[in-house]
């Protein structure tokens, strides 16, 4: 299927207007006011724009990528064409929300096991063969028996309004809420009480003040929301053990973005953004003020379902090298929302490196696979582990697996600006997000490559080893191989906020070239060497 994107081009509308507002600093909210008596004359949240930049991006982009002498002529390794790919794969996400692949389009993306994924892997395999890689082919995955992909179809948050919330209140529909996996709702809706139990993790209510409440706690992630689960999900667990109707996640995130979480809480959970979580936030202290607390009220619907016996795909292209000896390269092609973080840059990358080593007029000392994988994010469709379980020969023979996930994203911060309602904004650095390199096997030999890196092309790794196995890596940890993991963990990841004007250009060039050089190294590296010996 013909990708049906359109090229970002140059500065969004949307972009252009948060630099402008962070520049002028006039204290000026977004959202829309209104009537100024209603809710206590607090500022309305700004509603829901799938495509919104969440944070502000202003003038001063990253710097240049470095070339070292001799490698200026390796042109697959550009940003700039690395970067178009990005918009490519980020365009089949937008065709799954334009072609409402799942339910009324609320929930999209390049979702494994739903044709949006499967075509993405197509068109990455139509891309590596016209690379003029010869061994290239798709393998087609079943879905484990017992695992389903629950889905969530549509749904609403509406606060709603009292007379003693100020004349002119009216309910409002926080566009930000999202559902967690596997929410459900007696009967599709409930309309229940408000009430706030604090920070995830700092339970201090009891049971008959959550009974049949729909209960609020602050989750403020430190990166990825991935880190709050071990205090987010006992929590909201906690909560509906004692009784609450349902939990929502108050989402300290930029803009009003929505967040997935794959790692539900067994019951009718919720994320909401920040700027709705903000308003909800200063609407609890205000009823309170107002003696009022009794009267916040909240309704909440959903419709969803659950499917099993699903399909995907897998694409595999094979390089031959001088020796039978794998080196084994993924990068994961489904995603939630855009993805443009996770993991369309990755994927864009490996693209670019598979193009890169198909046209060298040398074969490769060691083969090169590059698996492009459907992930983690279907149960039962965990793209390595049905390429382990469907080709035994590559995974005999492979020394090094190299995972490439979320490597290119800008680096936000809290800026400085409040706006009136003391909402604070985030702001892009002029730099990438920081970026893990685990080494599962700690070999002195792959992790002085990761410092060279540092050296010659100016990669933000850490600036300590670490032995970490995330994303895809986790289901390769047991296959007998060390594996090389390059990894971001801001904290857009599994947001609507993962759109491509996040994805720093020359941070595609700096990792693609170092992974360039990495892949070239260890090919002509001892066995003893890569093993750690």
């Amino acid at each position: 299927m013909k990708n049906k994107s359109k090229r970002h081009e140059g500065v969004s509308v949307q972009q252009a207007a948060l630099t402008l507002a962070f520049l002028l600093a006039g204290g000026a909210s977004f959202a829309q006011t209104g009537d100024e008596s209603a809710w206590f004359g607090l500022t309305q949240p700004p509603g829901l724009n799938p495509d919104e930049v969440p944070v502000v991006i202003g003038e001063r982009n990253p710097a240049l990528a470095r070339v070292p002498g001799g490698e200026e002529s390796n042109v697959h390794l550009r940003g700039a064409t690395i970067y178009e790919d990005v918009v490519e794969i980020v365009g089949f996400s937008h065709a799954s929300r334009a072609e409402r692949e799942v339910g009324d389009g609320q929930f999209w993306g390049r979702i494994a096991g739903l044709p949006s994924a499967a075509e993405t892997v197509e068109w990455a395999a139509d891309e590596l063969r016209a690379a003029g890689i010869e061994n290239v082919e798709t393998q087609r995955l079943l879905q484990t028996e017992g695992e389903q992909l629950w889905l969530p179809l549509r749904w609403e948050m509406t606060l709603l309004a009292d007379p003693s919330f100020g004349p002119g209140s009216a309910d409002v529909v926080l566009e930000s809420a999202m559902p967690l996996p596997a929410a459900e709702l007696p009967g599709g809706s409930i309309t229940a009480p408000v009430v706030f139990a604090g920070t995830a993790g700092t339970l201090t209510l009891s049971q008959a003040e959550v009974e049949g409440k729909i209960v609020l706690q602050r989750v403020t992630p430190r990166a990825h929301s991935f880190f709050e689960t071990s205090a987010a999900r006992p929590g909201a667990q906690r909560l509906l053990e004692l009784g609450a109707a349902a939990v929502v996640h108050l989402m300290d995130t930029p803009g009003n973005v929505q967040s997935f979480d794959y790692f539900g809480c067994n019951g009718p959970c919720f994320m909401l953004g920040g700027r709705d979580s903000h308003f909800l936030h200063n609407v609890i202290d205000n009823v309170a003020a107002a003696g009022a607390s009794d009267k916040l009220q909240m309704r909440l619907e959903l419709e969803s379902e659950s499917r099993s016996g699903l399909e995907s795909l897998n694409a595999v292209a094979v390089i031959s090298g001088q020796s039978e000896e794998v080196i084994l390269i993924n990068s994961h092609a489904d995603a939630w929302f855009d993805g443009a973080g996770d993991n369309a840059d990755g994927l864009a990358v490996t693209l670019a490196l598979a193009r890169h080593f198909a046209e060298l007029d040398e074969p490769p000392e060691r083969t090169l696979v590059f698996l492009v994988s459907v992930g983690h994010h279907t149960a039962g469709l965990f793209g390595p582990t049905h390429f382990a379980a469907m080709n035994p020969d590559i995974i005999a023979k492979t020394v090094l697996a190299l995972n490439v996930e979320h490597v290119a994203q800008r680096n936000i911060s809290l800026s400085r600006t409040f706006f009136a309602d003391g909402y604070r904004e985030w702001i892009a650095d002029a730099s990438e997000a920081p970026l893990a390199a685990g080494v599962t096997n700690s070999s002195p030999f792959l992790n002085g490559l990761i410092a060279e890196g540092v050296e010659r092309y100016g990669v933000n790794f850490f600036s300590g080893e670490i032995t970490a196995a995330s994303g895809e890596s986790q289901f390769m940890v047991d296959l007998g191989f060390p594996i090389v993991t390059t990894m971001q963990a801001p904290p857009l990841y599994h947001t609507t906020g993962e759109v491509v004007e996040m994805i720093s250009t020359p941070g595609l060039e700096r990792i693609a070239r170092f992974l360039a050089f990495f892949l070239a190294e260890v090919s002509a590296a001892p066995h003893a060497s890569i093993a750690g010996e």
